[in-house]
């Protein structure tokens, strides 16, 4: 015998809802849904990736640059009379 506790919560269950109560129409709308939301989270990490790169490719132009202006300062101490 199952305790109150031990019953299951019908809106804590998870997404796997009983379907075969809706019609056609309905599951077909489910499916193109989790469709559109597998492709969402694809395109997500795809974003997610190419964000990465482009932040690793900024901080690498940063690092060069300022090593060009160490050394464009450098040379100018170089010629400078003083």
């Amino acid at each position: 015998m199952t305790t109150p506790s031990e019953q299951a919560d019908p809106a804590a269950a998870p997404q796997a809802t009983d379907v075969s109560l809706l019609s056609d129409k309905a599951r077909a709308t489910v499916e193109e849904i989790k469709a559109e939301n597998a492709a969402l989270k694809e395109t997500d990490r795809v974003a997610e990736a190419q964000a990465e790169a482009a932040a690793e490719q900024a901080k690498q132009l940063a690092e060069v640059t300022e090593e060009v202006l160490e050394e464009l300062k450098e040379s100018r101490e170089g010629t400078t009379p003083g």
